[in-house]
């Protein structure tokens, strides 16, 4: 059965809590946890019921996230990300005992906060650290979405069909497998698939968006791919045509 992965959020200002918990949320992430301090960060982690933390590094001024960060990577083999707001040298210096998976840097864009998400559970298990940025989004190729107690990676290029379903899109792989994400379609399409990508998803009706490398022909209002037959609506038909450069 599928789950959402789950967050804690260790932050100390409360303006940035608010846009996380908010940019979490409509990422589909579930927040399991918000603490603002030291003391309430201890009891929060030791709950041990999260699969990733958020984590400023410099809780009231103090470096109280690194040892915060010690405890969730060495003592509960746990990700998590350090929130700050730059990065350089000293700063991956100093934090190395702690083995962050990623960093964070503020101000971010939905977008980084997801790839730093992503790209934490990625690089936790090859003891990497990844470092979020705008540029970044267009290199991370997959994603995770968490099936039992394991994470399962789903490769953009293996992905055939998003279906909207309200505020959830389905995933349809070209293995017939599916997925759910708790993110609109318009999100989805705007802020998780990898900028570099984009333009090879397009819209063929008010619900559904196909990779076009798995088109193989339009047929009338049909576009037809090796398992299946979309209904293209007169909204898209030219944008699609357009996109498969099709001229007619």
């Amino acid at each position: 059965m599928q789950h959402d992965i789950s967050v804690l959020v260790i932050e100390d200002e409360e303006t940035w809590m608010q846009k996380i918990t908010y940019d979490l949320n409509h990422f589909g992430y579930k927040v399991v946890g918000k603490v603002s301090n030291l003391d309430e960060a201890l009891p929060a982690i030791t709950a041990n019921n999260f699969d990733i933390a958020l984590l400023d590094i410099n809780l009231h001024g103090k470096n109280s996230g690194i040892e915060l960060g010690k405890m969730i990577s060495h003592a509960l083999k746990k990700p998590f990300i350090f929130i700050t707001s730059s990065v350089h040298d000293g700063i991956i210096e100093e934090t190395a005992a702690a083995r962050p998976s990623a960093f964070l840097t503020k101000p971010y864009s939905p977008a980084s906060l997801f790839i730093s998400i992503q790209s934490a559970l990625y690089h936790f298990s090859g003891g990497q650290i990844a470092i979020a940025s705008k540029t970044q989004a267009a290199s991370l190729n997959s994603f995770f979405v968490k099936l039992g107690n394991k994470y399962v990676r789903i490769d953009w290029l293996n992905v055939v069909c998003l279906r909207s379903d309200v505020n959830h899109t389905h995933i349809i792989t070209n293995k017939g497998d599916a997925y759910l994400i708790r993110s609109s379609l318009q999100r989805t399409l705007q802020h998780i698939i990898p900028e570099s990508l984009r333009n090879d998803f397009i819209q063929i009706n008010r619900a559904e968006v196909l990779h076009t490398r798995y088109i193989e022909k339009i047929v009338g209002d049909e576009a037809v791919t090796a398992n299946q037959s979309f209904n293209i609506t007169d909204t898209y038909i030219k944008s699609l045509k357009r996109q498969l450069n099709i001229v007619s």
